[in-house]
């Protein structure tokens, strides 16, 4: 990961060296919000149901023209999606494979790396579109049945890396000359197949989450 931060760092050097000729400043900023994820590809993936999570991360912004900027997110996101499974033989003495049925919940964890343009319509700036691409990193998966947490083990399951295109709308809230708050619909629609393991039918799972992102923007 350090060569890949080293990589985003060197990347976006230009477009900071760019943004420092222009009237209009470099931001920094910090977002939260809540995710609402699912998978797909297969039947059995498709079967789950989507559920709500959260991501917490920062941002940086670089303008390249009056309306135009260059955006880039490195979040903390969390994938989750339920579903209810039957058990014909558990435990009745093990709470969490006791039989009948069971409510699970999958929680994947992800390290985001969002790279966007960003577009200000009108003069104002009070509007906004962006879209582009996103990498994430895969931290590990959080199995839980009828609430409680089980053991599991992700290695073997799940690929590393996912990556994916995302087109968000938002609007920005002024709060004085060096401050912004920013609100901000972004839909997430996974490309990679992240499994590696088998799965129904030999199809693919692939990520898709729609987020809900709030920010607050300060300038350099």
């Amino acid at each position: 990961m350090k060569t890949t931060l080293r990589t985003l760092l060197f990347a976006l050097l230009p477009a900071a060296a760019f943004a420092q000729e222009t009237t209009i400043p470099v931001k920094l900023g910090f977002n939260a919000g809540a995710t609402y994820a699912g998978i797909r590809g297969n039947e059995g993936a498709e079967a789950n149901d989507y559920a709500i999570d959260y991501l917490v991360g920062l941002s940086f912004e670089a303008p390249l023209s009056d309306n135009l900027s260059l955006l880039a997110n490195l979040n903390y996101e969390r994938k989750s999606f339920t579903n209810t499974i039957y058990i014909e033989n558990g435990d009745p003495f093990d709470p969490v494979v006791g039989g009948g049925n069971v409510d699970t919940r999958l929680t994947l964890q992800y390290l985001t790396l969002p790279v966007n343009l960003k577009y200000y319509i009108g003069q104002s700036k009070g509007f906004y579109i962006n879209g582009g691409v996103y990498a994430g990193y895969f931290l590990g998966g959080i199995l839980k049945a009828d609430g409680n947490k089980v053991d599991d083990n992700s290695d073997g399951l799940f690929k590393k890396v996912d990556f994916g295109v995302n087109l968000g709308i938002g609007m920005r809230f002024p709060i004085d000359e060096k401050n912004d708050l920013n609100i901000e619909l972004r839909d997430n629609l996974g490309l990679a197949n992240i499994s590696d393991g088998p799965t129904v039918g030999n199809g693919t799972i692939k990520t898709n989450s729609v987020n809900l992102i709030v920010g607050w923007q300060f300038n350099l």
